[in-house]
């Protein structure tokens, strides 16, 4: 315990959620990789001792491997909130830090991930679920529901409780990033899919098990729903999945997507902003896909 107090990175990565801290330890280990540290534990990196010069080199490197600037700038922010951490130990002065701040990772933009999701996907996506005479179809049937209905993260749907659903107002609670307790609406469809599931879970599961805390269970081979929680992989397998089955590849945050870009094209963006729950609006505008269709209607009438 005493030593993780005086570690610089321990320190900045018990500052972050759970799921960001996996992102970034796998971040820093690389990192720590390509500057020389691949035969160490990253937290016996003496990470105080990085300059100014490391980090250029860091940058270059990632750039001839022909990694995104995104994905850039989020080694050289790792880096920096260990280097961070440091300072606040008095293990590199104040100096170094804002050297070290002065590197800027590599320059450029690449075109936004993902896609938005028509609504007539959306409903073969259902009618795929509800030909599907396993537990899985009317489970994965209330997942994308709630995905694309309340626009949330995959991390957040995992972790919902039964408790965390009102049924009356349509809302669901949920533990958004920041560790920011959030309201979510969704649709009366969408409620109706999780009502279903609920009922066969607890037609199926022994009485007394069928009200487990969480919404959704995880499903076994054979079609047996186990007393566990579904995992963020068992979501982003059920949307590449179910995709498949209708000819298109779909992620989970690709529900985020349509959602948000639905509310823009129905409301406005300060809604969409609301309803995402961003900070910034500018993260909400990045979501809006629907430049990518006009564009593309307006080449189509063009006539010779």
């Amino acid at each position: 315990m005493t030593d993780s107090l005086h570690n610089p990175l321990l320190q900045y990565l018990a500052r972050l959620a759970p799921s960001s801290q996996l992102t970034m330890r796998y971040i820093l280990q690389d990192a720590a990789d390509r500057l020389g540290f691949a035969d160490c534990d990253i937290a016996a990196v003496p990470w105080h001792l990085i300059e100014p010069g490391h980090v250029i080199a860091l940058v270059a490197a990632l750039r001839a491997d022909g990694f995104a600037p995104n994905t850039s700038s989020l080694y050289v922010n790792a880096v920096r909130g260990v280097m961070n951490e440091a300072w606040r130990q008095g293990l590199i002065d104040h100096e170094h830090l804002l050297r070290i701040r002065e590197v800027k990772p590599a320059s450029g933009t690449r075109l936004p991930p993902g896609r938005n999701l028509r609504r007539s996907l959306i409903r073969e996506l259902m009618e795929v679920c509800a030909v599907d005479p396993r537990p899985q179809g009317v489970r994965d049937a209330a997942i994308i529901a709630l995905l694309y209905g309340t626009g949330m993260r995959k991390s957040e749907s995992v972790d919902i409780d039964l408790c965390d659903v009102d049924f009356h107002e349509h809302s669901l609670q949920v533990l958004g990033k920041g560790n920011r307790q959030l309201v979510k609406y969704a649709p009366a469809w969408a409620f109706d899919k999780l009502q279903a599931w609920l009922d066969l879970r607890r037609a199926q599961l022994p009485e007394g098990a069928a009200d487990d805390p969480f919404l959704f269970n995880r499903i076994r081979r054979g079609s047996h729903i186990t007393r566990a929680r579904i995992t963020k992989h068992a979501i982003y397998y059920i949307a590449r999945q179910r995709g498949a089955q209708v000819g298109a590849k779909i992620m989970p945050h690709d529900f985020r997507r349509a959602f948000i870009t639905r509310v823009i094209e129905e409301h406005d963006l300060s809604i969409a902003q609301k309803l995402a729950h961003h900070v910034n609006i500018q993260t909400t505008a990045g979501y809006d896909r629907r430049d990518d269709n006009e564009r593309r209607r307006a080449v189509e009438r063009f006539d010779y």
